[in-house]
């Protein structure tokens, strides 16, 4: 699916990429990171940092294994861990997402979402 129409809007949908802290779509966060967000975000990360193999596939089956032992559907895993590691809820397939920015990266913006918002 076409998500830019320009090299700058490309440019701006890829920066989460490469910079050290991400910046949240505060409307992203409030509809993807509420209380069933958050409960879906944190069981993600638990069965993420459990993961001994980082690859497209691997992450995949963790996301699908996440949402049915949740009675979640997909979408409700994705979205909240899209929103955590690109600040978004627009972003590549979410798999690929977090292979492309690795394990350390990929857990540590996800501890990043889960405190965001919090006192």
């Amino acid at each position: 699916r076409e998500r830019s129409k320009t090299l700058v809007e490309m440019a701006e949908g890829a920066r989460f990429f490469f910079a050290e802290h991400v910046a949240y779509d505060e409307k992203a966060v409030a509809k993807h990171l509420g209380e069933e967000g958050r409960r879906a975000l944190g069981a993600a990360q638990a069965a993420l940092t459990d993961l001994t193999e980082w690859t497209i596939e691997a992450i995949h089956g963790v996301i699908e294994t996440v949402a049915a032992s949740g009675g979640w559907k997909m979408g409700q895993v994705a979205q909240p861990l899209r929103v955590a590691v690109s600040g978004t809820a627009v972003s590549p397939p979410i798999d690929q997402t977090l292979q492309l920015l690795g394990r350390t990266v990929s857990l540590a913006r996800i501890e990043a979402a889960l405190r965001h918002g919090q006192s």
